[in-house]
C-alpha cells in the first residue's frame, strides 16, 4: 500500500459516507500525492524545476501573454509567489515580459525557446506519473472519470436555483414513495 493510500485509509473524516465530506478529501489527497510525484520524477531526471515551476511555464504555453495576476489565479498561488517563481523564470531566461496594451501597471509573459524546451523535458517526465496515476483504472473508467469530473466543472456554471432544482430531483429520485392508502391500512 502506497503512503498516499495510507493517509486516506487512516482518515476516518475521508471515509464518511457523505460524498461533500469524502470527495474534497479524496480531491486534495489526490493533488498533494501527485504535486509530489511530479517533483520527484523531475528530479529524477534532473529537470531542474519545481511543480510550479512546470505549471506556471505550462499556463503560459496554453496562454501566451497571461499577467502575474492572472497565472496566480489560474495556478491557486498567492501574487507573491507567482512573482516570485516569474521572477525565477525570468532569470533562467525561460519567461519574457512585454508591457501590457492596456495596462501600465501589468506585464504579460510569453514562453521563450529556452523555456520551451525546459516544459517539455519536464512534461516528458510527468507523463510517466500520470500513467501511473491512471494505470489503476480501465480504458472505460478513465474516459468516464474525465466526464465526471467535467461535469463537475460543469455544475459551477449552472446558475443556483438550477443546481437546487438539480439536487431535489436527484433528492426525490432516490425517495421511495409509499402510497397514502398502504401507509393509513398498516396502522
Amino acid at each position: 500500500m502506497s503512503t498516499a493510500s495510507q493517509r486516506v485509509v487512516g482518515t476516518p473524516q475521508a471515509l464518511s459516507d457523505r460524498p461533500e465530506i469524502a470527495i474534497p478529501y479524496l480531491l486534495k489527497s489526490l493533488h498533494h500525492t501527485l504535486r509530489q510525484a511530479v517533483d520527484e520524477a523531475l528530479r529524477a531526471q534532473r529537470v531542474e524545476l519545481s511543480f510550479a515551476h512546470m505549471a506556471t511555464l505550462y499556463g503560459l504555453e496554453t496562454e501566451p501573454g497571461l499577467t502575474g495576476a492572472e497565472l496566480s489565479r489560474r495556478l491557486f498561488v498567492t501574487p507573491q509567489t507567482m512573482n516570485t517563481l516569474l521572477h525565477s523564470l525570468e532569470l533562467d531566461k525561460d519567461i519574457e515580459r512585454q508591457p501590457h496594451p492596456s495596462n501600465q501597471r501589468a506585464e504579460r509573459w510569453y514562453l521563450t525557446k529556452s523555456g520551451s524546451t525546459r516544459l517539455g523535458k519536464a512534461k516528458h517526465a510527468g507523463e510517466a506519473v500520470w500513467a501511473r496515476l491512471l494505470s489503476a483504472l480501465s480504458v472505460r473508467e478513465v474516459e468516464q472519470f474525465k466526464g465526471f469530473l467535467q461535469r463537475c466543472i460543469e455544475g459551477f456554471d449552472l446558475p443556483r436555483e438550477t443546481h437546487r432544482q438539480v439536487v431535489a430531483r436527484k433528492r426525490s429520485a432516490t425517495v421511495v414513495k409509499v402510497p397514502r392508502r398502504a401507509a393509513s391500512s398498516s396502522r
